[in-house]
């Protein structure tokens, strides 16, 4: 498993590395370390002041200091990642577009990434890196926030019966595998107008209903004979984000969500919204991300 792993040297980069480091001691593979290092940005003087012509090989200077420094940090968390196999990439940019451009250019099968907590004004002003990355990437990411999971308590899947959701859960069983974990899959049943219910037939309705927890069990049943202890749970709501986060305030165990994410174009996004983009801004635990589809 090759696992794209954005770091800002900040606080949460640690808690990032070591949930790497049990991912990768399980599953084996590569991880690339990436660095995005803020350009350096010349601020003219009042034009009453006389001063010289813009010194571009001084900046230009500044930036290479930088990523001098930086490399020399990743070098430290390639020692903390050992024995395992560490690339590491530095480039000089908004970090925003610069994690979806490696991401891009380097393919890995996951990313992994850390939350950080912002004020609102600064969420409207800015947003979020790892809500870029989660919008706009087409590689399953893991946003760390919250608090750092063990891998040995509760996972959470929320499943739709859509292909992507099958193709979640087909990636959320191979990514567990290694893990002693429980698994509960979880289905949000949205109402249907009753003047449909009624065309249609409330019988028939009802027979759908049933079929969808067939089917699930079935699903249940996969997961149980890669020997999960696993768990469904059908929740009835208009608002199958606010449901999913209620869920998970109610129950402390669970420290990890597993959901997919359709990949809705730009257009469709602003006028149907994302619920994997609304889950991740409520939640306050690491939630992965499945990602299928070409970028927006």
């Amino acid at each position: 498993m090759r696992i794209l792993v954005p770091v800002d040297f900040s606080d949460i980069t640690n808690v990032v590395l070591r949930v790497v480091k049990r991912i990768v001691e399980v599953h084996g593979g590569e991880v690339i370390l990436f660095h995005a290092v803020s350009p350096a940005i010349y601020i003219p003087y009042p034009e009453s002041l006389s001063v010289d012509v813009i010194d571009v090989k001084l900046l230009q200077e500044i930036e290479e200091s930088k990523k001098k420094e930086a490399e020399e940090k990743l070098k430290g968390l390639a020692d903390f990642l050992k024995p395992i196999k560490v690339k590491f990439l530095i480039d000089v940019g908004d970090p925003r577009d610069l994690i979806l451009e490696t991401e891009e250019r380097e393919s890995p099968d996951l990313v992994v990434i850390g939350s950080h907590r912002k004020g609102l004004v600064e969420k409207i002003l800015i947003g979020s890196t790892a809500e870029k990355v989660v919008k706009h990437g087409t590689k399953p990411v893991l946003v760390i926030k919250g608090f750092e999971p063990t891998f040995t308590k509760k996972v959470l899947i929320a499943y739709d019966f859509s292909k992507t959701a099958e193709k979640t859960m087909e990636f959320a069983l191979e990514f567990l595998k290694p893990f002693k974990v429980k698994v509960e899959i979880l289905h949000i049943e949205e109402p249907i107008d009753l003047p449909l219910v009624e065309k249609i037939g409330k019988a028939i309705y009802e027979k759908y209903k049933e079929e969808k927890r067939k089917y699930l069990e079935r699903v249940k049943e996969r997961f149980e004979e890669a020997g999960f202890e696993v768990s469904t749970e059908f929740v009835s709501g208009k608002d199958p984000a606010e449901e999913i986060v209620n869920h998970i305030q109610k129950d402390s165990d669970i420290e990890l969500l597993i959901m997919g994410s359709r990949g809705l174009s730009g257009l469709k996004r602003i006028l149907l919204g994302s619920t994997s983009t609304e889950v991740f801004r409520k939640v306050e635990i690491p939630i992965l991300i499945y990602k299928e589809g070409q970028r927006a």
